[in-house]
C-alpha cells in the first residue's frame, strides 16, 4: 500500500484520540438502532421470512456471500452499491423510483445466482431439505425470484415504503474506526504522509520522463485487445444521445453496444517483463488455489457509474492480473501472490472521456489522469491527502488508443500515452468480471476468488501487521470491486460516485 502524500493542514491535539473513541461508540449505536428500524418496516408472511432465513443461513454458513454488492438491511430481496446509495436523495419521479428499485432487485438476483451456484453440494442438500425442495440450483433460483417479487409486492403496499428504503441505504465503510482508534491513527498518519510524498515524487518523475527514456529491465511486451474495434464519433454520440437515456440520465446500452464500447476503449498494456510474475493472464483454480496462466492473457471488465458535476455518468473498468508482486522493485512488505491493476475510463453525459484513473487491485497507488481543459482546480482535502494527478490525459485520446507503460515486479503504471494498435502484440481476451465471482473448478463446481468480505483468496500480505492503523482490514491483499479503499490518510473509496466532484472543480 502506498505511503500517502503529506498533509499540510492536519493538526493533532490532545482531544483527537478521545474524540475518535467517542465516535466509535456513537456510530456503533446508530447502526444498531437503524438495523432494528429497518427490520420493523413490515410484517411479511411467515413463509416469505422463513425462505430467506434458511437461504441466508446456508449462504453464511458456507461463506459464499457475494460481496460485489451489499444487502439492504430489512429488505432481503434487494442489494445496493455506493452509486445507488448515493442516488437516494436524487430519486423524485415515479420513473426514477421504479428504475432505482429494479436496479437493486437485479443486483440481488445476480448475487443470489452466484451464491447458489457456489454453495457446496452438502449445504445445498441440507437447505433443500429444510425448504422441502429438490436439491436443484435452478429450482432454488426460481424460488428466489418468486419470493423476492412476492415480498416486494407486499412491501410496496406498506406506508412510507420508499422512505424506509432510502433510510436503509447504508453501504459498509472499508475503514474501521476501531482499528484507527487503537492504532493511534492521528499520530501514525504523520510519518506515513511524509513517506508518501517521496513516493509521489517518484511517480511524477516517471510520468514527466519521455517514454523512450524510461528504464527497461527485461523485455518490453505489448498486450492489446483481441478485437480491434474502433467506434466512430457518431457511434458514440448515438449511444449517449439524450433520447437514449433512462430516468436517471444514463445511456441505455444493449449488451452488443457495451461489448463494442469496452473493446473500443480497451487499453494497450506495454509491460516490462523480467520473469513470469510480469505476465498478465487468466485466473483459474489450481488445486484449490487462485492461479494465473500467462498462456491466456485476459482483462476482466465491468461497468460502474459516478457523478460528474452532479450528473450520473458511465464508467468502463478494466482489471488485469499477475501471478504475484515480486522482484527487486516492490518494497519487501508488498511482495506476495497475486497482483493486478485496474484502469477506469469515465465518460461525460455526451460520451466524451474526461477522466482515467488507475490503482493496483489492492486499492494501492491510486492516481487520476483527467483531461486538463475540464479541470478548473484541484480541491484541497482537509485532514486527508489532496488528489494525486501526476499527468493529464493525452490530447490524442480517444482518437488513438490509450497505452499504459507498466514496470516489472512492482507493476506500477509509469506512463499514460496513446498510439495505434501495435503489430506483434500479444492479444488479450476481454471477459466479464462476474466470471471471477463464480469461477469453475476442474470438477465443474464454482467458487468466487473473493471471500465474503471482498478480499481475494491467496493474496495475503504482511502489511496488516504494520498498516492496521489505516483502518483498512487485510490491507495489501487484492480486493473485489466495491471494496477498494484508496487512501491511508483520510478516507476514500474507488467506487464512491462523488469521488471526482469532491476532488475537482470542473469547467
Amino acid at each position: 500500500m502506498i505511503f500517502e502524500r503529506g498533509v499540510t493542514n492536519m493538526k493533532i491535539n490532545k482531544f483527537a484520540i478521545p474524540a475518535f473513541v467517542f465516535l466509535v461508540f456513537i456510530f456503533q449505536g446508530c447502526a444498531t438502532l437503524n438495523m432494528r428500524q429497518y427490520e420493523a418496516v413490515s410484517e411479511r408472511p411467515e413463509n416469505y421470512k422463513r425462505f430467506f432465513k434458511y437461504l441466508d443461513k446456508a449462504i453464511n454458513k458456507a461463506g459464499v456471500q457475494d460481496a460485489s454488492t451489499f444487502p439492504v438491511p430489512g429488505f432481503p430481496y434487494l442489494r445496493t452499491d455506493r452509486f445507488l446509495a448515493g442516488m437516494r436523495d436524487r430519486i423524485d419521479t415515479e420513473a426514477q423510483k421504479e428504475l432505482w428499485l429494479r436496479w437493486m432487485r437485479r443486483h440481488d438476483d445476480v448475487a443470489r445466482e452466484k451464491e447458489i451456484n457456489n454453495l457446496p453440494d452438502s449445504v445445498l442438500k441440507d437447505l433443500a431439505l429444510q425448504l422441502g425442495e429438490t436439491p436443484d440450483r435452478n429450482t432454488l433460483m426460481e424460488k428466489v425470484k418468486f419470493y423476492s417479487e412476492a415480498s416486494l409486492i407486499h412491501d410496496r403496499g406498506q406506508p412510507d415504503f420508499y422512505d424506509a428504503l432510502k433510510a436503509a441505504q447504508e453501504v459498509p465503510d472499508e475503514y474501521s474506526m476501531t482499528l484507527r482508534t487503537f492504532g493511534l491513527y492521528p499520530l501514525w498518519s504523520l510519518p506515513v504522509a511524509n513517506a508518501t510524498d517521496n513516493v509521489y515524487d517518484e511517480f511524477r518523475q516517471w510520468h514527466n520522463t519521455p517514454l523512450a527514456e524510461l528504464k527497461i529491465e527485461g523485455k518490453l511486451t505489448a498486450y492489446a485487445p483481441l478485437h480491434n474495434v474502433n467506434l466512430s464519433g457518431q457511434d458514440i454520440l448515438t449511444m449517449f444521445h439524450p433520447s437514449n437515456r433512462n430516468a436517471l440520465g444514463l445511456p441505455q446500452l444493449s449488451n452488443t453496444e457495451i461489448e463494442k464500447l469496452v473493446n473500443s476503449f480497451a487499453p494497450v498494456i506495454s509491460q516490462d517483463i523480467v520473469a513470469d510474475y510480469d505476465k498478465i493472464g487468466q485466473i483459474f483454480w489450481n488445486d484449490r488455489h487462485v492461479s494465473i496462466t500467462p498462456r491466456k492473457p485476459t482483462v476482466y471488465y465491468y461497468i460502474t457509474y459516478a457523478l460528474f458535476k452532479g450528473e450520473p455518468v458511465l464508467q468502463l473498468n478494466y482489471a488485469f492480473w499477475y501471478s504475484g508482486r515480486d522482484g527487486p522493485n516492490p518494497p519487501w512488505i508488498e511482495r506476495g501472490s497475486l497482483d493486478g491493476i485496474t484502469v477506469r475510463i469515465t465518460f461525460d453525459p455526451e460520451g466524451q472521456p474526461f477522466m482515467a484513473d488507475i490503482m493496483n487491485n489492492c486499492g494501492c497507488y491510486y492516481f487520476l489522469i483527467p483531461r486538463k481543459e475540464r479541470v478548473k482546480r484541484i480541491i484541497p482535502q482537509p485532514m486527508a491527502i489532496d488528489p494525486f494527478v501526476p499527468a493529464w490525459l493525452p490530447q490524442s485520446f480517444p482518437e488513438k488508443r490509450l497505452k499504459l507503460r507498466v514496470n516489472s515486479g512492482w507493476h506500477q503504471v509509469q506512463k499514460v500515452d496513446t498510439g495505434e494498435m501495435p503489430s506483434g502484440a500479444l492479444s488479450y481476451a476481454l471477459i466479464p468480471y462476474d466470471s471471477l465471482e463464480m469461477l469453475p473448478h476442474s470438477d465443474g463446481r464454482t467458487e468466487s476468488i473473493f471471500d465474503a468480505t471482498g478480499v481475494a483468496k491467496d493474496s495475503t500480505r504482511i502489511e496488516p501487521l504494520i498498516f492496521f492503523p489505516s483502518g483498512i482490514h487485510d490491507i495489501g491483499s487484492m480486493r473485489q470491486r466495491g471494496h477498494h479503499a484508496i487512501k491511508l490518510v483520510g478516507r476514500a473509496h474507488f467506487d464512491d460516485p462523488q469521488l471526482f466532484d469532491e476532488s475537482f472543480e470542473f469547467n
